[in-house]
């Protein structure tokens, strides 16, 4: 098949290619639309695999069956801790009232540490206190990573996997 008379690939678009291009990208919106948040989560695993750091295993997973007495709901804690050769970190979630998630981490051994939470709507950091403690609060439930890293460093850090919170 040969191209029509009068064209080359080498002109700039004009106004038909524009209306054919506008044609297709309407035809696939329609027939294979893109998942919702597809754009998000790629480009959050994107920048999680842009980071060098060691990446620590997920070490123990709890959820603990607690109950309070009355017409209180139960108590929802997920306690979660990951390991590495340099650094232990566990954290605590909790769901707060307005549906959002609380969440306190402590770090091994005690240290001083920028921790980074990695979501896919954006990034957000905190310091450790000296005891290697730090909080999060009312963070959006989703896929979340944490990196942990010496606060007077920008070597040694280390990232959790994907979580749920």
């Amino acid at each position: 098949m040969s191209a029509p008379i009068g064209y080359s690939p080498d002109d700039p678009l004009d106004t038909v290619d524009l209306e054919i291009l506008a044609d297709l990208a309407r035809i696939s919106a329609m027939l294979d639309p893109v998942p919702d948040g597809l754009v998000e989560r790629s480009l959050f695993a994107i920048t999680l695999a842009g980071l060098e750091a060691e990446v620590m295993e997920l070490e123990y997973v709890r959820v603990p069956e607690m109950s309070v007495r009355g017409e209180a709901p139960p108590v929802e804690a997920r306690t979660i801790t990951f390991t590495s050769e340099a650094v232990t970190v566990m954290i605590s979630l909790s769901p707060t009232e307005d549906g959002k998630v609380r969440i306190d981490g402590w770090a091994a051994p005690a240290a001083e540490l920028r921790v980074v939470l990695h979501r896919p709507g954006g990034v957000s950091e905190t310091l450790s206190d000296e005891d290697g403690r730090f909080v999060f609060d009312e963070v959006e439930p989703g896929p979340a990573s944490f990196v942990v890293q010496p606060a007077a460093s920008s070597h040694g850090a280390v990232s959790t996997p994907v979580i749920e919170l």
